[in-house]
């Protein structure tokens, strides 16, 4: 458990600055997509590998969160992950999708999740929201 948290506490502090706007200078995460993709493919790593992933789909889900309440409706969202979707499964996709997208290799990790989940779990308007 004590792993767990430590590995939680140091994936929150790489991945929050890397989900933050580029409206202003942010300091980024030196963890490129290749050493994520090494930990998330590592019995060792997964752990970690979840948490970072997990940090980043969470402050996106925060991050719309706080623009509703700011009354700013007019925040896209980046993707929508469903609820049935584990762990495990996301972390298979952005593995698969980091190696069909080399390119993402040498870019922040955050930004290559980015990447793999806008791709894979675009968001599609309802209906209603459609009107």
């Amino acid at each position: 458990m004590i792993r767990f948290a430590a590995a939680l506490a140091l994936t929150t502090l790489i991945a929050t600055p890397a989900l933050t706007g580029t409206a202003h200078a942010q300091r980024v995460s030196k963890l490129s997509g290749k050493a994520l993709g090494a930990m998330c493919s590592s019995k060792n790593g997964v752990i970690g590998c979840d948490a970072y992933i997990a940090g980043i789909m969470d402050s996106a889900v925060w991050s719309k969160e706080y623009d509703t309440y700011a009354k700013d409706s007019s925040a896209p969202v980046a993707f929508c992950v469903p609820e049935t979707q584990s762990t495990q499964q996301v972390r298979g996709v952005i593995v698969a999708w980091l190696h069909a997208n080399t390119d993402a290799m040498t870019q922040p990790a955050g930004k290559a999740v980015y990447r793999a989940l806008h791709e894979n779990y675009a968001c599609h308007a309802s209906v209603e929201e459609k009107k």
